[in-house]
């Protein structure tokens, strides 16, 4: 594994955002492959450190974890680590981190908080998971055509968990919570609203009870400009290309994300369809 876009995997994605824990990573991976991995850490201030330079590597640590003022927590990248400094961060409470060492990891660690990865082997020595429970993962990163998108994508589940947060702050309401998660498969919700637990630190109420189908939006209560769009691609082949950037471009300075159905964020037919709907009905 020698570059950034090896680590765009389902496995990281699920344990990084979904299930908010930390990972170690050996051997060593430079710098700049490994902020491969900050593509699944939204919602977090990222920090570097290199841990040769500092002699009190913990007491820096645990002073920032407990001493940050922002609104987002702190994700402190962290390499050219040996065991025992890896030891000494592990014993820090509410700690948010990928570490990277050099030397071998053969002794048991927490998996309720850290994943180990062998980049050698490229093998998981603590994490297992059937392939059925990344299937969300695996959908995301298949369907986004490059990293920005599937950055988009991931960010668009982390508006949403906001709106589901204040949501279970004011109401508690099982049926608002549909209505909110509407744009996503009913067999996905508990992964999201697993985020959401883990993230802003609250319960979140079970929804297994609710019995309506997810989908989607009244699909009778939009029209489809499907030709009107092909009539514009057709125009001209360089125009078109434009036409299309400036359609993603204006999704996102206009377009709340958590608006939008999956497919309408990487799809620029969809998406032309949602903005003709919802924005420019004239």
């Amino acid at each position: 594994m020698d570059t950034s876009i090896d680590f765009i995997r389902p496995e990281f994605l699920n344990i990084l955002f979904f299930q908010q824990k930390n990972l170690i990573i050996f051997p060593y991976v430079d710098l700049k492959h490994l902020h491969g991995l900050e593509l699944f850490t939204v919602g977090h201030n990222i920090i570097d450190l290199e841990s040769t330079a500092l002699h009190n590597l913990r007491d820096i640590l645990e002073f920032e974890v407990n001493n940050s003022y922002s609104q987002n927590p702190s994700l402190f990248f962290i390499y050219n680590l040996n065991r025992e400094d890896i030891k000494k961060i592990m014993e820090l409470e509410n700690i948010r981190c990928i570490l990277n060492t050099n030397e071998s990891i053969n002794e048991p660690v927490d998996e309720t908080k850290y994943i180990v990865f062998n980049k050698k082997t490229n093998q998981f020595l603590n994490f297992y998971t059937p392939d059925s429970d990344l299937e969300f993962e695996r959908y995301l990163i298949s369907s986004s055509e490059n990293s920005a998108i599937l950055h988009d994508k991931i960010q668009a589940i982390k508006i949403l968990g906001e709106r589901i947060f204040a949501e279970i702050n004011n109401t508690n309401e099982l049926e608002r919570l549909q209505k909110i998660l509407q744009d996503y498969d009913v067999k996905h919700w508990n992964k999201i609203l697993t985020f959401v637990n883990l993230y802003f630190d609250i319960e979140v109420p079970d929804t297994s009870n609710l019995k309506l189908n997810s989908n989607k939006r009244n699909m009778n209560a939009t029209k489809d400009y499907l030709d009107e769009y092909e009539s514009i691609l057709s125009l001209n082949k360089n125009i078109g290309k434009e036409f299309i950037q400036l359609l993603h471009d204006y999704r996102l300075k206009k377009v709340n994300p958590a608006h939008l159905e999956l497919e309408e964020l990487f799809n620029p037919q969809k998406l032309y369809n949602y903005l003709r709907n919802h924005h420019w009905k004239d």
